[in-house]
């Protein structure tokens, strides 16, 4: 049996340019990095330069793209140069951004591979640690699905289902045997379609888009020129490589169906939670931990009885139902079921209820709260708002949806903590925003 080794780069290389969706100019710099580092980014532009390790566990938003978050800061749309270091089978990088998002370059992957190799790989002395998928792990939402079975090399079948004249239904097999991903992937560039550009934009998304980096789709014709036929299916399918790049090299066969970044990201992090489990991984794991002293720190969930010990609203104002996952002081998914029962339906819109957006604040919130006041020694205070920032409405939420929240602490300092909360329905965005807290007692 053949021991495969970690590679790194034998030099630096650098990739300059403006972001995908931010539009901002970014200097990015690939470093060579030591055995076991595994892919971390660097915020050259913040104090401290913090890092940002590229694992499942640091996910914090799929909205278009994928962002990690620690240490207080983020990147995002890390998806491309993901794509690009495992193509290559790079273990081990240092990459140093003077923003959040890395440079969009043609749209694809590839722009990032070239760069790599005129720099050069380099072999290094440590066994590549490949994980071997030993079950079946999957995400269903309405006809959409992922799942990732156990398979003896890593495989990709996707297929995809857009209404659109040109598009239709395409499916694709792919499977990382020589330089299959190099040929059929690589180049395949990001999506979009005209008439969704105006609202992107507003939204603040695909500022740095133009027709040679984005593949754009008008109502009968495709306004770029395109690299495959099927280039939609192919991106999709690199994204997907990206993504599942954050738990490194892995076996397995990935079938997905119509799905996305937030599917990408559910099984990523079932798979980190079950291998912290049963296994030690040099990249994910410090040290070897008892099996019960992880699941009692990564899998907190809390009924609305224990909600209650922890928040201060009553009906008709708490709007957390359940928190699936919670990391105390870090993150928390929570869950409230719009019912038509509830008071405000009576007068907002009676005839086309819709949830009022500040209650979709208050429910957001209240998640991020959870977070901050979960340790005992903030039980019993109060977390009240400071400040509202970025709030963003994506779609009417109705009675029959589930809102589904999850919050992120980006700072804490003293008393004071922000947290950045998206909330989605059906797995689709619905809301967002950055809420500044302060802890106070609660006096009655």
């Amino acid at each position: 049996m053949t021991i495969e080794k970690q590679h790194t780069l034998k030099q630096a290389a650098s990739c300059d340019g403006i972001g995908l969706h931010s539009g901002k100019l970014v200097e990015m710099t690939l470093r060579p990095a030591p055995v076991d580092t595994g892919i971390v980014f660097v915020r050259t532009d913040l104090e401290g330069h913090p890092q940002v390790h590229a694992v499942a566990s640091n996910i914090t938003a799929t909205t278009r793209a994928t962002t990690l978050t620690e240490n207080g800061a983020s990147v995002t749309t890390i998806e491309h140069l993901m794509a690009a270091l495992a193509i290559l089978k790079i273990d081990n990088c240092y990459v140093e951004m003077s923003a959040a998002e890395p440079p969009v370059g043609d749209g694809s992957a590839q722009a990032f591979i070239d760069e790599i190799q005129k720099a050069g790989i380099q072999e290094q002395d440590g066994e590549r640690q490949v994980y071997h998928v030993d079950r079946a792990f999957s995400h269903y939402d309405g006809d959409r699905s992922i799942v990732v079975l156990p398979y003896e090399g890593f495989r990709i079948t996707f297929t995809s289902i857009n209404p659109h004249p040109l598009l239709g239904t395409q499916v694709l097999d792919v499977e990382d045997k020589g330089d299959c991903f190099l040929k059929e992937v690589a180049a395949a560039r990001t999506v979009a379609f005209e008439e969704e550009i105006a609202q992107l934009r507003k939204m603040g998304l695909g500022l740095g888009g133009n027709l040679d980096n984005v593949v754009v789709f008008g109502k009968d014709k495709v306004l770029s020129k395109l690299r495959f036929p099927d280039e939609l299916i192919r991106h999709k399918i690199l994204d997907v490589i990206g993504d599942m790049y954050l738990l490194g090299p892995i076996h397995a066969h990935i079938i997905c169906m119509k799905s996305g970044h937030a599917f990408n990201d559910n099984v990523s992090r079932q798979i980190d939670e079950y291998r912290k489990l049963h296994e030690y991984h040099p990249r994910h794991q410090a040290s070897v931990q008892h099996k019960s002293e992880i699941r009692s720190k990564a899998m907190i969930t809390l009924d609305i009885q224990e909600i209650q010990k922890i928040l201060p609203h009553r009906y008709p104002m708490l709007l957390v139902d359940r928190i699936i996952e919670l990391e105390p002081m870090k993150r928390a998914v929570g869950i409230k079921n719009i019912t038509i029962n509830e008071p405000q339906f009576i007068g907002h819109f009676p005839g086309n209820p819709i949830m009022p957006g500040v209650l979709l604040i208050e429910a957001m919130a209240q998640v991020g709260g959870v977070t901050l006041l979960y340790p005992e020694e903030n039980r019993g205070k109060i977390a009240v708002f400071g400040k509202i920032d970025k709030v963003r409405f994506r779609r009417p939420i109705k009675p029959g949806d589930q809102l589904v929240t999850t919050a992120i602490i980006t700072k804490i300092k003293g008393n004071m903590g922000v947290a950045h909360c998206e909330g989605t329905v059906d797995g689709e965005p619905a809301c967002e925003g950055d809420f500044f807290f302060a802890l106070a007692e609660n006096k009655q």
